[in-house]
Formats: C-alpha cells, sequence, structure tokens
C-alpha cells in the first residue's frame, strides 16, 4: 500500500473495507445487489453466469514454540447464494 499513489490507496482501502463487511449478516440486504452486479461482471457470451456464490474464506494463524507462525487449512463458508434471472444481466 505504501507504494500506491494516495488515489490508488484511497480505491482499494474502500474496496477492502467493502469486502470486509459484506459478509456480516447486518449487511445483507446488500447481498443480492452484489450478486447481480458480480454477475454483470462475469456476463461472458454464449455461456452467462446461473448462480453467484458469495464466500468467505479463512485461515487460522498458528503460533509456533520459536516465535514465529503457520497458517491452519482454509476453511470456507457460502453466505449467500443468488440465482441470476435474465433481467440481472441487462
Amino acid at each position: 500500500m505504501e507504494l500506491l499513489s494516495s488515489n490508488e490507496r484511497y480505491a482499494k482501502e474502500r474496496y477492502r473495507k467493502f469486502e470486509e463487511n459484506l459478509q456480516n449478516d447486518q449487511y445483507s440486504g446488500l447481498w443480492p445487489d452484489a450478486a447481480r452486479y458480480i454477475a454483470r461482471l462475469n456476463n461472458r457470451k454464449p455461456n452467462p453466469p446461473q448462480t453467484i456464490m458469495l464466500v468467505v474464506r479463512w485461515s487460522e494463524i498458528i503460533p509456533r514454540t520459536d516465535d514465529t507462525y503457520d497458517r491452519g487449512p482454509w476453511n470456507s463458508n457460502i453466505f449467500f447464494s443468488y440465482d441470476v434471472q435474465p433481467e440481472d444481466l441487462k
């Protein structure tokens, strides 16, 4: 982030905050809109998206005895699934 200009850093930080907070249940009202937006971004003819799944992935950080850390196995959770309608792709 230190190597980015102020404008680039601002845009990336705003997106990071959106991405981190989207998975919270208190923002569940945004999930259908986010899914439709993702569907439009990935609309490739002749194979348009049919289902959008919003997934959170994480890995536990495991401390080692030598004051370093290991990454645990990846976990994932589909927190929202949306069936794309033809009108969503316009």
